[in-house]
């Protein structure tokens, strides 16, 4: 992509950690979605395993990996992922947010976007500049958040938010490779407004029937709002990886861009 365009926002559903390796559905998918974009000039990654009180920006010149998962095989430790900052998007960052978020540098890129990016460009060779997740804040917040990032697509950066529409690890089943009927019924409810366009259901999600098992926390939910007010009004919405796993994890993803459907 041409840095004259307008740069995609994606949401990504990340899951369990061992997506990362070995042969999966989203694997796969991430590899063909880097493939399709190509490489824009920086990513903007806002991480829900970034979950802070307030919200804050990395702008050192380099993103650390993090391991912040515990318990996996040896392989997915030995991932090495770790591209440049880009301290003069940050410092952009910070300037759009105007006085929303503050400079913080004591994280590095953790599992919930090196899973994704060592899988959609694996050379490591795209600047990332990390944002956190500020669970403090309301939903309205996010997607102000979002907003005022929105002019960073016409900049040369791409927005990634990652998270999951439901996350509940007290209900995960390691032996279902689909969602449970409630986690089916929200995450669809989600895609169904998304499609078109009604971005106040996902924002007003505490009126959705069954979100307190699908969400019992927010920072994984989140992201989704930064995502959706990066996103305009006009952009192509595609939906992708677009199912359920271990029983109350969504993977479903969401690529907005300008005129341009995968």
């Amino acid at each position: 992509m041409g840095e004259n365009k307008i740069m995609p926002v994606i949401f990504s559903g990340h899951g369990s950690p061992m997506n990362a390796i070995g042969k999966n559905r989203a694997r796969g998918s991430w590899k063909k979605m880097g493939e399709k974009l190509g490489k824009p000039k920086v990513i903007i990654a806002i991480s829900a395993h970034w979950a802070t009180q307030g919200l804050y920006v990395r702008t050192a010149a380099d993103n650390p990996q993090v391991y912040d998962m515990y318990g996996f095989p040896n392989e997915l430790y030995e991932v090495q992922y770790t591209p440049v900052g880009f301290p003069e998007y940050a410092g952009r960052v910070i300037e759009l947010l105007d006085g929303m978020a503050e400079e913080k540098n004591d994280w590095g890129i953790d599992h919930g976007v090196w899973s994704i990016l060592s899988n959609m460009y694996p050379d490591a060779d795209v600047p990332v500049v990390c944002v956190s997740t500020d669970t403090a804040a309301d939903p309205a917040a996010q997607f102000e958040t979002g907003k005022r990032l929105r002019t960073l697509r016409e900049e040369g950066a791409m927005i990634l938010a990652s998270g999951n529409i439901v996350h509940n690890l007290s209900m995960v089943n390691w032996d279902m490779d689909t969602g449970y009927s409630w986690a089916d019924v929200f995450d669809e409810t989600i895609k169904d407004a998304i499609r078109s366009k009604n971005f106040t259901v996902p924002l007003e999600y505490e009126k959705i029937e069954g979100w307190r098992k699908a969400i019992p926390t927010n920072e994984h939910y989140y992201p989704l709002l930064v995502a959706l007010g990066a996103a305009d009004r006009d952009d192509t919405v595609t939906v992708w990886n677009d199912y359920r796993e271990l029983g109350s994890m969504s993977m479903t993803s969401y690529l907005f861009e300008e005129g341009r459907r995968i």
